[in-house]
């Protein structure tokens, strides 16, 4: 290959040499699983954001009309899902804090920036989890008062049923009377197990604040180090340049003085 061909561009450094400058891969496996398990964990972060947003429209349906098995076995789901994600993205967050001993400013601002974001969903996913622990409160304490009302009616109607006079209708009150303190009873304790699980999830979030809180200060002591390496490397640099300059200046002094004193020697003789 010419020298004119490599200024035409059309020739090929790397060709027939394997593993030459050109032709060589400068992407190491360490980069690659790095690259790898960043994309990940934007894809997690991205993902636990659409199913906070889901859950968020489940929850508000809580309470009206649209309140259904359907709907709760769904936002159980979905939470549930949530849950798990937010675990697996939690241990990948703290597997890429592994690559930090040998990778530079850049990839740890990337670190940081992942880790803070994966923070502002679990704010989001804490507070619709609150939100649905709330709304089936509400709804537990609704159905207890209600049960309440039932019970009294219930015994009241029981000193009548003890009459022979009692007629069909009335028994058939209190059997369906019954029957929806049962049923009632039962949702309680549906509703009552699911609000032990968002509570229970509540902190497990908290918990992984903590571990994230602790990880993204190691980050930034880190980033402060190398700031305040590069600081003093600069200032290192600017003083020994300041020491060249004044030797400098002082070898030039001591040659000038001493050629003056040779000619003035050359002069007496």
């Amino acid at each position: 290959m010419s020298f004119n061909d490599l200024e035409r561009g059309t020739g090929s450094p790397s060709s027939g040499r394997k593993g030459s400058y050109y032709g060589s891969s400068s992407v190491s496996e360490d980069d690659i699983r790095y690259k790898n398990l960043s994309k990940n964990i934007s894809q997690q972060v991205f993902n636990i954001t659409s199913n906070v947003a889901n859950i968020q429209r489940l929850v508000s349906h809580l309470g009206t009309t649209k309140d259904t098995p359907e709907l709760r076995t769904k936002l159980h789901t979905i939470t549930e899902r949530t849950r798990e994600l937010v675990k697996e993205t939690s241990g990948n967050i703290k597997q890429l804090s592994h690559f930090q001993s040998t990778s530079g400013q850049n990839r740890k601002l990337e670190q940081q920036k992942l880790s803070k974001d994966f923070q502002k969903t679990l704010v989001e996913f804490q507070r619709v989890q609150r939100l649905s622990a709330e709304k089936q409160r509400e709804y537990v304490d609704k159905a207890k008062a209600h049960n309440v009302r039932n019970d009294i009616y219930e015994e009241d109607s029981g000193v009548a049923e003890e009459q022979p006079l009692i007629d069909d209708s009335q028994r058939h009150k209190l059997q369906v009377l019954d029957n929806e303190i049962e049923y009632n009873e039962s949702l309680i304790a549906e509703r009552e197990g699911e609000i032990r699980e968002i509570e229970q999830g509540i902190n497990e979030l908290n918990e992984i604040f903590r571990d994230l809180g602790t990880l993204v200060t190691e980050q930034q002591s880190m980033l402060d180090n190398i700031e305040s390496n590069v600081t003093n490397i600069a200032v290192n640099v600017r003083n020994a340049t300041d020491e060249l300059t004044v030797a400098s200046r002082y070898q030039k002094k001591a040659r000038k003085n001493m050629i003056s004193f040779r000619l003035l020697k050359e002069k007496t003789i």
